[in-house]
């Protein structure tokens, strides 16, 4: 049984690794649930390694879509695509990607926008 352990560990270690080589994003603005008192005028993604932005979009507390620009047509590790105007309320953000490796990945990222009380 001992000398099963070295593999044990080693297996557990490359595994650990290939999961960990997959892109992911880092961080976004808006963060997911937050509320904010101003519209934002952009989404930012940023990403742990260049992935090719593949599809984003935007809907209201409805569902109904709104346009958003065209996205950017090279791989990166941040993006900056602007929103088209928004009023008060919860919109959600979807978005889909491909990294180098051809791994892909999406996720949604809800958020308010309720301004301040006069």
């Amino acid at each position: 049984m001992k000398s099963l352990i070295p593999w044990i560990a080693t297996a557990a270690f490359l595994v650990t690794g290939l999961v960990e080589a997959h892109a992911h994003l880092q961080s976004s603005s808006p963060a997911n649930h937050a509320t904010l008192s101003v519209a934002p005028e952009t989404v930012r993604l940023e990403f742990q390694e260049p992935v090719q932005l593949t599809a984003l979009s935007i809907k209201n507390g409805n569902g109904e879509a709104r346009k958003i620009a065209p996205l950017p047509a090279t791989a990166s590790k941040t993006f900056a695509v602007p929103l088209p105007p928004i009023d008060a309320g919860t919109y959600v953000i979807t978005w889909r990607a491909v990294s180098d490796d051809g791994h892909e990945m999406s996720a949604t990222i809800q958020f308010s926008v309720r301004p301040a009380a006069k």
